[in-house]
C-alpha cells in the first residue's frame, strides 16, 4: 500500500479525520481524558469530506488515533494499492506470466474456466472438487492451445485454481439450490410484509389440512395421527377447524373438508369468507365450485381479473405464503405437545419416552382427544399475541370488530347444495329420468311435461334426493330414487 501525498482528496480526508480526533490525541494514551473525548464522540453523525453523513464509533476513532500516532497524519488518508495500474491476473499470476499466448487467448481461456466453474457450482459440486476439476480443465485447454506441461510439480503451480476465483462465482449456488432444493429456494425469496390494518373478519381465510403430531389409539387397536382441517381468519388470527380420524389407511377427502367448511359458514362467529386461499391437493378440489358462492359475501366489486378470483390457489413449494402454517407449527410445538402420545414433527425419528420403544399412543379414545384439542384451541384464542395483533388476543380483536358492527354472512343448506352440485341434462320418460343406475321421480315430476330437464347432482356427497329444474332454469322440485333401474 502507498501513501497518497499529493492527492487533493487525500488532503481533505486527512484534515477531516484529524479535526475529529485532535482533542483525544492531545491527551496521553493512558489518561482518562482521552477515553472521555472518545466516549463523547461515539455515536455522533457528521458530514465527511465527500458530503456524506457518517456515524462515528469507538472502534473507528481508536483506529484513526493509532494510525496517527504510529504513521503520522499522512497515514489517515486511505492508501493506494501497491499493484494499482497492473493488469489483474485472470486465473493465477504464475499461469499469466508463463504461458506464451497473447492477451486475447488468455482472456478467452479464463472466460472458459469461469464458465466451467459456474457449471459445476450449479450442479452442487463441492468447492474442493471444483478446484480440482477446473485445474484439470485449465491444463487440457492450455495444451489444446499448444502449451503442454509434463512436469507434475510445475503443473501443480501453473494450473492452480485460486479459492478466490471459485468464491467470486458463489452466487450461482442459488441456481443449484433452486434445482435440487426447491423449498429452500422458495423460502429464501423476499416476502410481502402483510398487515391486517383495515381487514374485516372472514375477509381473507386460509385453509389447510395438517397432521396433529399425536398418535391416538383406534378402536381396532392400531394407532394413527388425526388430521386437523383448519380455516385461518387472517384479520383476527382465529382458527375454525375440525378433526378427521380415519378408521384405516387413507387421506382427507373432499367431503370431509366440505363438512367443516359448511359448519364454519353456518357458525355465527365465522360465516362465509370473502376470499379463500387453499392448496393444490386433491382434497381441495371442492373449492373450484365456490367461486359463485363466495360472491354472496363480497361487499366490494373489484376490477382486475386477479381480484375477481375469490378462490386463490397457493403456488407449489410456497408453504410460507400460507399464514396457517405458522399456526399449525405453534399448536404442535407449544400446545399439542402436552397431550399424551405426542411424537413431534419428525415422523422418521419421533419422540420416545423410552429408548428403543415407540411413544405410547393416546388411550382415551377419539372423543376425549377431540375435547382436549378444542380446549387447547380455545386457550390459544384467549392468549395475547405479538406482531400484527399488538399484544391482544384473537378473541379480543374479534370482539372489537363485533362491537364495531361486524356480522357473519350465514349460508343455508339449499345454497350449499347448489354450490357443490353439477348440472346435468336428463330426458324425461314417463315423468322419470335415469341416473346412476336408478330411476328418479317425484310428485313435481308427475306434473312436468318437459322433454328434457336439468338435474343438479352433488359433486362429492352421496345423495338420495336431486333438485330438478327446467332447461330455462325454472325450479320443478325434488326427485327421489324410487327403484333400481334394470
Amino acid at each position: 500500500m502507498n501513501l497518497r501525498l499529493g492527492d487533493e482528496a487525500a488532503r481533505l480526508e486527512r484534515g477531516w479525520k484529524y479535526e475529529i480526533i485532535k482533542g483525544a490525541v492531545a491527551h496521553p494514551k493512558v489518561i482518562a481524558e482521552r477515553k472521555a473525548e472518545i466516549d463523547k464522540l461515539h455515536g455522533e453523525q457528521k458530514y465527511d469530506w465527500t458530503g456524506h453523513m457518517r456515524r462515528l464509533t469507538r472502534t473507528t476513532l481508536y483506529s484513526w488515533i493509532d494510525i496517527c500516532e504510529n504513521e503520522g497524519i499522512h497515514g489517515l488518508a486511505q492508501k493506494v494499492r501497491g499493484d494499482k495500474g497492473e493488469k489483474r491476473a485472470l486465473i493465477n499470476r504464475t499461469w499469466m506470466q508463463t504461458v506464451p499466448f497473447d492477451e486475447i487467448a488468455k482472456e478467452t481461456i479464463a472466460e472458459d474456466i469461469v464458465q466451467f466453474i459456474r457449471g459445476l457450482i450449479v450442479k452442487g459440486t463441492t468447492r474442493k472438487l471444483i478446484r480440482f476439476l477446473a485445474a484439470d480443465e485449465l491444463r487440457r485447454i492450455t495444451a489444446a492451445y499448444g502449451y503442454v506441461v509434463t512436469d507434475e510439480a510445475v503443473a501443480a503451480r501453473l494450473f492452480n485454481i485460486p479459492d478466490a476465483l471459485v468464491s467470486a462465482e458463489a452466487r450461482f449456488k442459488a441456481v443449484s439450490r433452486h434445482n435440487f432444493d426447491r423449498k429452500a429456494s422458495e423460502d429464501d425469496k423476499p416476502r410481502i410484509r402483510r398487515t391486517i390494518a383495515g381487514l374485516q373478519p372472514m375477509e381473507i381465510v386460509v385453509m389447510d389440512v395438517h397432521h396433529i403430531n399425536v398418535m391416538v389409539r383406534r378402536d381396532n387397536g392400531t394407532a394413527a395421527s388425526p388430521k386437523f382441517v383448519g380455516f385461518h381468519d387472517v384479520a383476527t388470527n382465529r382458527v375454525f377447524g375440525g378433526l378427521v380420524f380415519m378408521d384405516e389407511r387413507g387421506g382427507v377427502r373432499n367431503v370431509d373438508v366440505i363438512e367443516e367448511f359448511k359448519r364454519m359458514c353456518q357458525d355465527p362467529a365465522y360465516g362465509m369468507p370473502q376470499k379463500l386461499y387453499c392448496d393444490n391437493g386433491s382434497e381441495y378440489g371442492f373449492a373450484d365450485h365456490l367461486e359463485d358462492a363466495l360472491k354472496l359475501n363480497c361487499r366490494v366489486t373489484p376490477f382486475t381479473q386477479e381480484e375477481r378470483a375469490r378462490v386463490i390457489r397457493a403456488k407449489p413449494y410456497n408453504a410460507s405464503a400460507k399464514v396457517i402454517k405458522g399456526f399449525f407449527r405453534q399448536m404442535n410445538q407449544q400446545y399439542f405437545r402436552h397431550i399424551p402420545g405426542w411424537i413431534d414433527d419428525n415422523r422418521m425419528n419421533p419422540k420416545r419416552r423410552e429408548l428403543g420403544k415407540p411413544m405410547p399412543p393416546f388411550e382415551g379414545g377419539f372423543d376425549a382427544f377431540s375435547k382436549m384439542v378444542f380446549q387447547l384451541l380455545q386457550t390459544y384464542e384467549q392468549l395475547p399475541q405479538t406482531g400484527a395483533l399488538a399484544g391482544k388476543s384473537p378473541a379480543q380483536v374479534f370482539d372489537s370488530h363485533v362491537k364495531a358492527g361486524w356480522a357473519a354472512t350465514l349460508i343455508e343448506d339449499s345454497q350449499f347444495y347448489m354450490a357443490f352440485a353439477k348440472p346435468e341434462r336428463r330426458k324425461l320418460t314417463k315423468h322419470a329420468f335415469s341416473l346412476g343406475g336408478r330411476l328418479w321421480t317425484g310428485p313435481e315430476l308427475d306434473r312436468c311435461f318437459e322433454p328434457t330437464v336439468i338435474v343438479h347432482v352433488p359433486a362429492y356427497h352421496g345423495f338420495n334426493e336431486l333438485l330438478v329444474e327446467t332447461v330455462q332454469g325454472e325450479r320443478i322440485g325434488w326427485a327421489t330414487g324410487s327403484r333400481v333401474h334394470l
